[in-house]
């Protein structure tokens, strides 16, 4: 049996609404994706995206905040919605039996929001708290800079939650001109997973979503220009916090399953090389891993450490060292058989929900206009060999792109740690 089994409608308004069901569950999980994310702001709308998120919750002509949250609190379900830089998700889990309920409190809070100018308000002090809180947490903050600074300045780069300048100057024209830029049903999917029917969920989307409508143009896709940079944000910390990294793979490129790869072995678990030669060997971080950011134009990879600022120019020199290696040696057969199962043992593991499964959908749906199963993947992955991951290493591995980026508690960076040599 094909795993996702994916049934798929558009209605006559250009919405999609995809479901799974997985009878052996006892739960249903409902999402509904909007294309919005925050690399579609505009010049001074940085952080509005993740405002608007944040707003649905705060009450509709027909229910107020409390009784949204009280709503699905009293089956003892859950409600919650995130904001990327492609998408914005809001979602539900409940009982199979109370599918309904979910479907009609999701799609009022999507579709109605109140956004009263006194709410506005309110929530502004919460996202404005939110930033203090992001920028006292450098581990996650360094994320930010780096995304930011490899980039340079393309919308991808700005950070999710806005500026401190941008979030004071929202009004609730600025929330209803967005929506309707940017919620219009062809750029919108509901998605469904569990103890469902695909004929029964349809019905039930499309008595909220049958009289939205509108539709969204797409933007031409800008590419960023990835050059070699170094950058020092000094702040205050015990620790060093650094990301270290180079162009990636976008989600359109079949080369992204051979960049799975390099970055399980690279830096993706326990026995990984980065977490063997800088914590297990030498104790000089508590945490160190790699990430792909695979987005639907391009795609950025890259390392993060935490560690001491005595153990900066080591922990450089390490990762620069492991890059060089693979770019070099590459990998052993049973390396890559070893992360080839890691990989698909990840994939299915994570999926066992109908919340995953839910979210798994809609973004194989919102990225590739259909659900991709499970075998398919496994297929790809299977098929990488040492060649293509040679191929990929000597592209990415390009000193030429390398980009650093440090917090800490430095005036200046050594200079050994500015070169980022590959030889």
């Amino acid at each position: 049996m094909q795993i996702p089994l994916v049934e798929k409608t558009i209605l006559s308004n250009g919405l999609t609404i995809i479901s799974e069901t997985i009878p052996s569950l006892k739960s249903v999980a409902v999402g509904i994706l909007v294309g919005a994310g925050s690399a579609d702001e505009l010049d001074g709308e940085e952080g509005l995206t993740h405002f608007i998120e944040h707003m649905a919750f705060k009450g509709t002509p027909k229910r107020s905040a409390f009784q949204i949250a009280s709503d699905l609190d009293s089956v003892g379900g859950r409600l919650n919605a995130y904001t990327s830089k492609e998408y914005t998700l809001y979602y539900a889990m409940v009982l199979d039996r109370h599918l309904g309920l979910a479907t009609d409190v999701l799609s009022d809070i999507f579709l109605n929001p109140s956004l009263k100018p006194e709410d506005i308000d309110m929530e502004r002090g919460v996202i404005l708290e939110e930033i203090n809180m992001y920028e006292d947490a450098p581990d996650d903050l360094i994320h930010d800079i780096f995304i930011n600074t490899i980039v340079k300045g393309h919308p991808k780069g700005r950070p999710t939650l806005g500026t401190k300048k941008t979030v004071a100057s929202f009004t609730r024209e600025s929330f209803l001109n967005y929506r309707n830029r940017l919620y219009k049903p062809n750029n919108v999917i509901v998605s469904g997973a569990g103890n469902l029917t695909h004929k029964e969920f349809v019905a039930m989307v499309k008595a909220h979503f049958d009289k939205f409508e509108g539709a969204v143009e797409k933007r031409e896709a800008i590419l960023p220009t990835i050059n070699s940079t170094v950058t020092l944000t000094t702040k205050k910390t015990e620790q060093v916090h650094l990301c270290l990294g180079t162009q990636g793979i976008s989600q359109f490129d079949d080369r992204r399953y051979v960049l799975s790869i390099i970055e399980t072995i690279l830096g993706g678990s326990m026995s990984s090389w980065l977490f063997q030669e800088i914590r297990e060997k030498r104790g000089l971080a508590y945490t160190v891993y790699s990430s792909a950011l695979p987005f639907a134009d391009f795609g950025l990879f890259y390392v993060y450490a935490g560690t001491e600022k005595k153990n900066l120019e080591q922990v450089v020199a390490l990762i620069i060292q492991q890059f060089a290696k693979v770019k070099e040696q590459g990998f052993s057969d049973d390396e890559i058989a070893r992360a080839k199962e890691h990989l698909k043992g990840g994939l299915v593991l994570g999926l066992e929900s109908s919340s995953a499964r839910m979210s798994y959908i809609g973004k194989t749906e919102f990225y590739y206009k259909r659900g991709i199963p499970f075998d398919e993947i496994f297929e790809k992955v299977d098929a990488v060999t040492k060649k293509d991951i040679h191929e990929l290493a000597q592209e990415i591995f390009d000193e030429n792109r390398l980009t650093l980026t440090v917090i800490g508690d430095l005036e200046v960076l050594p200079d050994s740690v500015k070169k980022l040599s590959l030889k």
